[in-house]
């Protein structure tokens, strides 16, 4: 049986985050050098900075974990990852910490929806369930 901790969860988000940040430090780089995706940029830096430090029987984490972890990865969702690369573009001021929950929440909607897009399948045919 695997063994899942939340700190091992946490790294491998942070991880995430952290690449997703650079990613958003490339986009200044395009043609229009909007300077919303440094700020952009920063602020997710900023959030994995702090999904670091929170405590590790957070319910948030805890819930994070059994939503986006699959073995030694992080399995971010669409609605999850659409949110998370847009923290802080449109609206510099948003606080980092009900963000979070916010993430929490797309997860759960994520994980719901999850390969489920055409349906009721008929019996036998549906490959999740």
């Amino acid at each position: 049986m695997e063994s899942r901790t939340s700190s091992r969860f946490q790294s491998l988000f942070a991880e995430y985050l952290t690449g997703l940040a650079q990613w958003r430090r490339t986009r200044y780089q395009d043609d229009l050098r909007d300077p919303r995706n440094l700020v952009s940029a920063d602020g997710i830096e900023e959030l994995a900075a702090l999904i670091r430090t929170l405590s590790d029987d957070d319910p948030r984490i805890i819930e994070l974990d059994r939503l986006m972890r699959v073995g030694e990865y992080v399995e971010v969702g669409q609605q999850s990852a659409y949110e998370i690369g847009r923290f802080r573009f449109f609206i510099p001021d948003t606080e980092l910490d009900p963000f979070i929950d916010q993430i929490v929440d797309l997860a759960r909607a994520d994980r719901n929806e999850r390969g489920h897009f055409g349906g009721k399948m008929a019996p036998g045919d549906d490959p999740w369930g």
